[in-house]
């Protein structure tokens, strides 16, 4: 008779991702998501077929938490009634992911130790057509604006992620636009 699962894959993968936070890339093996659940390894193995699959599976999650996040911060601009455009804050949402949340950070953009690096914007089309209809770019002139916002955007990132950058939403927002009126005006 086939073991029964009583640990869910949901619960396995939130453990895991707990454990990630804690611990960072390092700390992910199946003891350490076993202990964090009060298990055996065994339903991790009854759910995953190989820790490979548990760490693509946590890298589902942690961009789904990344892109919760980014749209979080979406959603203050928008509600504040800021002088900020809505593609500014697309930013400022992604360097504070990576100050408030820095092993999924890690994880995501700098380790590259899970299957593969997260490489795909899900937000991409979204911010695109922000662009467009904030700015009037045609899309290919959007793509290659942002693809250098995200240049600048991936250094402030690091810098937060490390605790070298310390500045409030507000001087973030400022430094966004500053950089992205640079851009748009070459």
């Amino acid at each position: 008779m086939p073991a029964i699962k009583k640990i869910s894959k949901e619960a396995i993968i939130d453990a895991a991702v707990d454990v990630l936070r804690e611990g960072g890339a390092a700390a992910i093996n199946a003891r350490s998501v076993a202990k964090k659940l009060g298990c055996s390894t065994q339903p991790i193995y009854l759910s995953f077929r190989n820790m490979e699959e548990l760490k693509a599976a946590m890298t589902q999650r942690a961009i789904a938490l990344h892109t919760r996040h980014v749209r979080d911060s979406l959603r203050v601009i928008e509600d504040s009634g800021s002088c900020y455009s809505r593609y500014s804050s697309y930013g400022m949402g992604f360097v504070k992911f990576a100050a408030e949340e820095k092993h999924l950070f890690r994880w995501l953009y700098l380790d590259g130790e899970q299957f593969a690096p997260y490489q795909e914007d899900v937000l991409l089309p979204e911010i695109i057509a922000a662009m467009v209809s904030e700015y009037g770019y045609d899309e290919k002139l959007a793509e290659k604006l942002h693809r250098d916002m995200a240049y600048y955007s991936y250094g402030l990132a690091i810098l937060a992620n490390t605790g070298h950058l310390n500045l409030t939403d507000e001087e973030l927002l400022e430094a966004f636009r500053r950089e992205f009126t640079a851009l748009a005006a070459y």
